[in-house]
């Protein structure tokens, strides 16, 4: 039998965590920055959401790795910026990146850790992250970043010396747990 109206295309779904600016069938306007959001904490994952959307950008939330491949998948024509938490179980922020660097060469992603570990700043640039911000940051500070980012399309480098950066103010010590 021949269906008359065949079903509707398979949308990528959201988990309740992730959160997407505009409803799927909302006419396009002035595009806004997309920003995918990757952390595995979820207060600071909301709040990051939150405070992004009132910045004027279109967000997406991801609890880890694997969910933000999972939304890069459906939303990779909006999203401009992935904000990489840089440990996360099983994934941890560089293995994602990697991942996507593999769906999308040119994508630009940017940490915000309170604790590099054993990565260190040269480290990250070189696997080809466009900037590094340090917990904690004001909103106000991390949305200019990010516009700068979305604007330059992730060809500034933001791996300035703590000292020189407004990228790096508001970061410094941190004890285990902030990241």
């Amino acid at each position: 039998m021949i269906e008359s109206n065949p079903p509707p295309t398979m949308l990528c779904e959201a988990e309740p965590g992730w959160l997407a600016e505009s409803p799927a069938g909302a006419l396009p306007t002035a595009r806004k920055g997309g920003i995918l959001v990757v952390d595995d904490q979820p207060t600071l994952r909301r709040l990051l959401g939150i405070g992004l959307r009132e910045e004027g950008f279109a967000v997406w939330l991801a609890a880890n790795g694997r969910e933000a491949l999972d939304v890069y998948r459906c939303h990779r024509g909006v999203i401009d910026v992935v904000l990489l938490d840089i440990h996360m179980p099983d994934l941890d922020g560089p293995q994602t990146m990697a991942a996507l660097q593999k769906l999308s060469p040119q994508i630009c992603c940017c940490f915000l850790s309170g604790d590099l570990d054993y990565y260190t700043e040269d480290r990250l640039r070189n696997l080809g992250a466009a900037g590094l911000l340090r917990k904690p940051i004001c909103l106000h500070e991390l949305a200019n970043v990010l516009w700068q980012l979305v604007g330059e399309q992730g060809q500034s480098d933001l791996f300035e010396p703590v000292s020189a950066s407004p990228v790096f103010r508001g970061g410094g010590g941190r004890t285990k747990g902030n990241d």
